[in-house]
């Protein structure tokens, strides 16, 4: 995440364009009543609407991003710079979700409005569906075109009627400068001030009209390279915070239930092998296989968790921040074939391999050992043979689980674009994406494999070791491994027990729209201009994974390949009207969709633009928005991962089980009625303010009940959840199977502030001058609600509901200079709502942080060339504590790489 890059967005606050700006500084923008319609059909779109352009101010608020902005932040990646928005929120980058080892996500930059998730956030490129990476239909940003980015635009509001499904908490559209001709390029370094993370970023951009200007030829090229950062232990400030049960707590004498610890453990693992039960408990193994006493550090009261000892916490080998490397190729072409129409066509590539550290491979006692073990020394079979035990549940930790996740995606869009009757426009186009997912778990444990290999015994035959299931199979293939102290384990017994799962998946999309747009009568208040089209889609997957996965037999990685096919037929129309001229106008929007498993849905938009006075815009929206269900609610076949329940059938002790995600072909689309009410505030030139009032209520969402809700409503009596709990002989819990529903609602409130100044410098140039900014969010309300439970998150730090986000810069630019500052502001919360501290754990708070970026660049070489740089996190400060999650951070919120440098060169020719 880039935590201090500049931000100054252009154009007025939320709303019109830079050029419009522009205009009204310079004494000569145009009044609506004046305009021609040439004026109203300008290219320059406000995102979020069809019917409006650049000279229009839209009821729904539009963050707009300019080039110059982009290259002042000169970001890793452009998703990097987006998520320093207080409306957006991280939910998969680089350095978050890396210990997500079977999502098949792993180091994918997604992109998430409001919190709402990447699932309800629609991202287009110019102005078109972009095809997914994920079965959820998320677009990975790694695979964008950064270089030929000229804009971005940010949509805070339901858009579903204008775009369709999945914009209920907004859209975000990269505009791609496809008319550009010249030759430009780039090249940038870095590395954290840890002298890790070390990045390489290279592109070139080639544009030149062809057939007397008729026609007009585009490629774009770029590499980036980024080594990340390996295990979070390795940092000086780690400390693997966590909470544990607190070992002094009792009912009556006032200690906190949970308590903040260093180094937090499972202290039934170890690397050289762990006995963790019976009269030979906490025995563990020295190199050469001789027992000693464990060192388990500071148990909790039930046993489940240590704070120190041997090892430096169970998450200490995840990935800081993941190594990416990608390739980006796009190229375009377009020729006039006549005054009033234009054919086009684009094709691009992107490639993205991602490789971490997830997690060690653990056994937490669920591994066996026997006396008979050749590998077992002597003094420990003896203790066994004298306590008149035969065997032993064993702990062991067997290297990383390290994800490698390759994404190739292709696109191919042709279309025709143009002019025909009294002005009106036609945009039509046929777009065909691939995206192959390839998934691999490397080194990870086969949990069948592993137990065969552990029984080992002497061959009577030949006296050799061999495994015990070979007696009576000598062809079976099986490996006998030593591990006892960690270091005699055979290359050939390691090849046995670990391997590489692997899921590869191909999701396909193909787009056919058209749609027309003109002025369609005038009235007494101007022109009314009107839109509307029709638009097919249909998105399919198709996939496999190894064998060994799909009889579960790996502790990760169990993929199951999925298959399934989405389609949906669409109609939409979109009007602006002036109701009373240059003060009040009249923006509505509907959308007809017919989806071919769950029928047809009505979505809608009304909103309202009013000019009481010249410096006041005040404005208001509401609509009905829908997020469809996508692959993954549909048709997902089965994504097993590792997790932590509490077995309430004894006594709430923690478990770590096996869970299955699965689809449900049941599921209907979730309606979110949006509501946004703002003032534009805008003195003069120089100065705008915004404030906007934005609320969002999903009912019938899609949404799975938790681990624990599962688990304790079926331990209530609940039998229709207690189908998916599966529990052993002892009636211990061991499984789940989880599945999405319509069953939850999502309410999410807040208020968003927007303020720019400008101070004109003409010292040494006539643009010269200062530019600040602040723009931030107050989350008010965030609650999920569902049967069986409320739960407000606003105010929790623990994941993306703070309640207070700002982002302020501040810029300077003279001639061929520019320096820029920023400050990003995270605010104080808590760890939980409904946590007491001092009662329910010793320390709930969450301090208050903000962190310092810096960045400038310097034209010479008559404007043809430009070096810059950029310092994120320039102050250099460690991490938030937040106890709560793994490692004690929460790189959604916070940096968690320090100091950051960055310089570069680009050209222009």
């Amino acid at each position: 995440m880039v935590t201090g890059s500049v931000l100054v967005i252009g154009g007025l606050c939320a709303g019109t364009t830079l050029a419009a700006v522009q205009e009204e500084r310079a004494g000569t923008q145009v009044p609506a009543s004046e305009q021609s319609t040439a004026a109203t059909l300008d290219t320059v779109r406000v995102t979020g609407s069809r019917v409006m352009s650049g000279a229009y101010e839209s009821p729904t608020p539009v963050t707009m991003i300019e080039l110059e902005q982009i290259e002042m932040a000169a970001p890793n990646n452009i998703a990097d710079y987006l998520n320093t928005l207080p409306s957006m929120v991280g939910d998969r980058t680089t350095t978050q979700g890396n210990n997500a080892i079977s999502a098949g996500s792993t180091g994918m930059n997604r992109l998430n409005l409001r919190g709402l998730g990447s699932d309800r956030t629609l991202v287009l490129v110019d102005g078109r569906r972009f095809v997914g990476s994920t079965l959820e239909g998320n677009v990975d940003a790694n695979g964008l075109p950064n270089g030929l980015i000229r804009s971005v635009d940010v949509v805070t509001g339901g858009a579903s009627s204008v775009y369709g499904s999945d914009a209920v908490a907004g859209v975000v559209n990269f505009m791609l400068d496809t008319r550009y001709t010249g030759i430009k390029g780039f090249a940038q370094v870095g590395q954290s001030g840890q002298q890790d993370d070390e990045q390489t970023n290279v592109g070139l951009t080639f544009g030149t009209p062809f057939a007397g200007g008729r026609g007009h030829f585009l490629f774009n090229a770029e590499y980036a390279k980024n080594e990340g950062v390996g295990a979070v232990r390795d940092r000086d400030w780690f400390r693997g915070w966590g909470t544990m049960n607190n070992p002094a707590w009792t009912a009556t004498n006032g200690e906190p239930n949970l308590i903040t610890v260093p180094f937090l453990n499972r202290p039934n693992e170890a690397v050289g092998g762990l006995i963790t039960s019976g009269p030979l408990q906490w025995t563990t193994f020295d190199p050469d296989g001789s027992p000693r006493r464990f060192d388990y550090g500071t148990l909790d009261r039930t046993g489940t968790s240590s704070s120190g000892g041997e090892l430096d916490g169970h998450f200490a080998s995840m990935s800081l921040k993941g190594a990416v490397e990608r390739h980006n190729t796009f190229a375009r072409g377009s020729f006039e074939v006549s005054d009033n129409f234009e054919v086009f066509a684009e094709a691009s590539h992107a490639r993205s391999v991602v490789n971490t550290n997830s997690s060690y491979n653990y056994y937490g006692g669920t591994l066996t050992i026997r006396s008979d073990n050749p590998y077992l020394d002597p003094v420990t079979r003896d203790a066994m043979a004298a306590a008149g035990v035969t065997s032993a549940a064993y702990g062991l930790l067997l290297g990383d689980a390290s994800p490698r996740v390759e994404v190739n995606t292709y696109r191919a869009v042709f279309g025709v674009n143009g002019t025909f009757g009294r002005d009106w426009e036609l945009d039509a186009y046929y777009q065909y994406g691939e995206s192959q997912l390839d998934t691999q778990v490397m080194n990870t444990t086969n949990s069948t494999r592993l137990g065969l290999a552990l029984d080992a015994v002497v061959d009577p035959g030949n006296g050799q070791i061999v495994c015990r299931s070979s007696l009576a199979a000598p062809t079976n293939g099986c490996v006998p491994i030593n591990t006892f102290g960690g270091a005699s384990m055979s290359d050939e017994a390691l090849a046995y027990v670990q391997g590489n799962p692997y899921l590869r998946q191909t999701m396909k999309q193909q787009v056919l729209s058209a749609s027309v747009r003109g002025e369609a009568f005038q009235m007494p208040a101007g022109a009314v201009i009107t839109a509307f089209g029709v638009e097919h889609r249909r998105e399919s997957v198709v996939g496999s994974s190894d064998e060994a996965g799909q009889a579960r037999e790996w502790l990760f990685g169990n993929f199951l390949p999925t298959r399934g096919e989405n389609k949906v037929n669409e109609a939409f129309s979109e009007i602006l009207m002036p109701l009373v001229e240059d003060k009040l106008t009249f923006n509505g929007a509907a959308r007809v969709a017919d989806y071919s498993y769950s029928g047809t849905e009505l979505t809608w938009k009304a909103g309202l633009t009013w000019k009481p006075v010249d410096s006041v815009l005040i404005r208001g929206v509401r609509s009905r928005d829908i997020r469809a269900p996508n692959l993954s609610d549909l048709y997902q076949a089965g994504v097993t991962q590792r997790q932590n329940v509490n077995d309430p059938w004894f006594g709430n002790i923690r478990r770590n089980i096996e869970r299955v995600s699965e689809g449900n072909l049941d599921l209907t689309p979730e309606i979110a009625d949006t509501y946004s009410l703002g003032v534009v505030y805008t003195p003069t030139a120089d100065f705008q303010a915004a404030v906007d009032y934005y609320q969002i209520d999903i009912r019938d969402a899609i949404s799975t009940l938790t681990n624990q809700q599962t688990v304790d409503r079926c331990y209530d009596g609940d039998q229709t959840l207690c189908q998916y709990v599966s529990r052993d002989a002892t009636g211990a819990l061991n499984g789940l199977v989880l599945k999405p529903v319509n069953i939850a609602k999502r309410v999410v409130r807040g208020v968003d502030f927007d303020m720019a100044y400008h101070q004109p410098m003409r010292v040494f140039s006539e643009d010269g001058g200062i530019d600040l900014r602040l723009v931030a969010t107050r989350l008010i309300e965030s609650r999920t609600e569902n049967p069986f439970t409320s739960y407000d998150y606003a105010g929790e730090n623990t994941g993306s509901s703070v309640k207070w986000r700002a982002l302020g810069s501040a810029t300077y630019k003279q001639g061929p200079l520019r320096l820029g500052a920023s400050v990003r502001f995270v605010g104080s919360g808590v760890q939980r709502n409904d946590w007491v501290e001092g009662v329910d754990i010793d320390d709930n708070s969450v301090p208050s942080t903000w962190y310092l970026g810096l960045s400038g660049s310097y034209r010479f070489a008559d404007d043809k060339l430009e070096a810059f740089f950029r310092v994120d996190n320039a102050l250099d400060k460690d991490p938030v504590v937040i106890s709560t999650n793994n490692n004690g951070l929460n790189a959604t919120l916070y940096d968690v790489l320090g100091r950051y440098m960055s310089v570069g060169l680009r050209f222009e020719f």
